[in-house]
């Protein structure tokens, strides 16, 4: 069975407060690193990933992962808080890049990771609708097409021409929720979502 995801030797390192380096210098000598090929120097290889002690100004969220996912098979990542499930997940969904190491996937993805993300609280339901459907990759006639089909999901007919940001917390994510799982991608990358909305709700999310 082909792959439809292929992860080898990623990593991904954040560093701790300021965005560049300390010093001119230090960024200078990142630079000249990474253009001769070789790992960035300040990396701290072996230092954990913990919140309640100090470490160095850099840290590993991920080191040297590899996987595959075969064609319709369903993978979980388990871990405590900290372990690098949601920057594993964002790495999957290009919305960050990993530090080293290549991601391969094939077919279209979608991502259900922070609802409600690209929403804006100024604009309706219905305009919202659409500026979500575009930013997780549908197109226009896609949407038109499903747009009945999301409202009727998220049980805020009456509420589509009321600009979100009226909306009740649980409100806002049902209608976001309805419009990405509305996608009908190759892949699906799933955070955390499921939890969102009432009993009711959430039995559909599950359904869907």
């Amino acid at each position: 069975m082909s792959w439809m995801i292929k992860i080898e030797d990623v990593s991904k390192m954040y560093k701790l407060g300021l965005v560049s380096s300390a010093t001119l210098q230090d960024d200078v000598k990142r630079m000249w690193y990474k253009w001769r090929g070789k790992e960035d120097p300040f990396l701290k290889i072996g230092e954990e990933n913990k919140r309640d002690t100090k470490g160095g100004d850099y840290v590993w969220a991920l080191k040297d992962i590899n996987f595959e996912v075969p064609q319709g098979e369903v993978l979980g990542i388990i871990g405590k808080n900290g372990a690098g499930k949601s920057t594993l997940l964002k790495l999957l969904s290009k919305v960050t890049k990993p530090s080293t190491g290549s991601i391969k996937t094939r077919g279209r993805i979608a991502s259900l990771l922070e609802v409600g993300t690209g929403f804006h609280p100024e604009l309706t339901g219905r305009e919202n609708i659409f500026l979500n459907g575009a930013i997780l990759g549908m197109s226009k006639i896609e949407i038109r097409s499903k747009f009945d089909e999301i409202v009727d999901f998220s049980g805020c007919e009456r509420y589509i021409d009321t600009p979100v940001k009226r909306y009740s917390s649980g409100m806002y994510v049902r209608l976001a929720f309805a419009v990405a799982a509305h996608l009908e991608p190759e892949i699906l990358v799933v955070d955390e979502v499921l939890a969102v909305g009432d009993v009711e709700f959430q039995k559909k999310q599950l359904e869907k």
